[in-house]
């Protein structure tokens, strides 16, 4: 490995592991720590009053109305298969083997009969039907590390420095290593499509008393179930997952 690419590696891994290694919730008070928020408040305003409504919605909206089902499948389908490889290299640093297998078979089967992933051959299989990404932000999580300092960051969402910077880290894997600049595709055609999944739950987040602590509070119960692989968090009430919330914003 290249001097370069092992800086790559591992500053993301140094940093998400010592900036993450506080929790988000006060041990004395049991209270959820919110140092920023009154700048979280205000980005929270900004992406919710602004950014949403007048980029991301309507971009979603033509999206779910105009573009052909199978095309979306078919973009939706390649993008998703993308992120196997980092889930099984996730699944294996956490010593779950049998998990890991899981991405890396649908990885080879949907690239290969699957015409690049843009069809979903490996779920016709029980055993391989999808379980959702694994990023190296939920590995650390799984060993304990805590989450760090909320932010609610512009035109991006919520964001902590153990998921945010593990996603740096996933990038460093192969293949999203290769794409370099046409990984923007990759994760907008993701971002668009969950966007547009939600537009019918539009109502519940308008209805809320405080939306920037509804979509706080269902932030940080999503990462709790995706890191326990949904052993925590069984009863969050109806509400968006970690990354649905951040395509709202």
């Amino acid at each position: 490995m290249k001097k370069s690419n092992s800086i790559k590696f591992w500053l993301p891994l140094i940093l998400a592991t010592t900036i993450g290694a506080c929790s988000s919730i006060d041990e004395t008070t049991g209270q959820r720590q919110d140092p920023l928020e009154g700048f979280n408040r205000t980005m929270w305003d900004f992406n919710y009053n602004v950014a949403d409504p007048y980029l991301l919605k309507p971009i979603a909206t033509g999206w779910k109305e105009y573009v052909p089902q199978p095309a979306k499948t078919a973009l939706v389908n390649v993008a998703n298969n993308l992120d196997e490889p980092a889930s099984f290299v996730n699944r294996l640093l956490e010593g779950e083997f049998s998990k890991a297998m899981v991405h890396f078979n649908r990885f080879w089967i949907n690239s290969v009969f699957g015409l690049a992933g843009m069809m979903d051959i490996a779920s016709a299989s029980e055993g391989l039907r999808p379980a959702g990404s694994r990023s190296f932000g939920d590995m650390l999580g799984s060993y304990g590390v805590g989450t760090g300092a909320y932010v609610m960051v512009p035109l991006y969402g919520p964001a902590t420095p153990r998921q945010d910077l593990g996603r740096l880290v996933d990038h460093t894997y192969p293949a999203l290593s290769l794409l370099g600049p046409w990984s923007v595709l990759k994760f907008s055609v993701q971002a668009v499509d969950r966007r547009a999944n939600l537009l019918s739950q539009d109502p519940i987040l308008a209805q809320s008393q405080d939306s920037y602590l509804t979509v706080r509070e269902a932030y940080f119960q999503n990462l709790e179930f995706k890191v326990s692989d949904g052993k925590q968090g069984s009863e969050i009430k109806e509400t968006l997952s970690e990354d649905e919330l951040k395509e709202i914003d």
